[in-house]
């Protein structure tokens, strides 16, 4: 397959759509025309340019729930903004969910 040269505006607005629009990084390659791993090494290098040093590893964060109610409504905000929001926060769902994210 040949190489493509896009441009930096290109590489931004394919960056933008995964970080800002929230896009899998599969849809947005096939938005801008590039390669699923062309696309993960620009988001690679944009982060090192946001943050030069070298991140810590994720930790566990345990949390609590103050006066949890069945079937309460939760909602999460990651740092880099994205909400999830959880219709049901019963201890089965969310454990079904953690196990969805983490399924070793």
């Amino acid at each position: 397959m040949p190489r493509s040269n896009f441009s930096a505006e290109v590489k931004r607005q394919a960056v933008a759509l995964v970080l800002g629009d929230h896009l899998t990084v599969a849809v947005a390659a096939e938005q801008i025309g590039c390669s699923v791993h062309a696309l993960h090494s620009w988001l690679r290098k944009h982060r090192q340019q946001q943050s030069p040093s070298t991140p810590s590893p994720p930790t566990f964060v345990p949390i609590t729930l103050v006066d949890p109610k069945p079937n309460a409504a939760i909602e999460i905000v990651t740092p880099n903004g994205f909400i999830i929001r959880l219709t049901d926060a019963s201890p089965k769902y969310i454990a079904e969910l953690l196990h969805a994210f983490n399924p070793c």
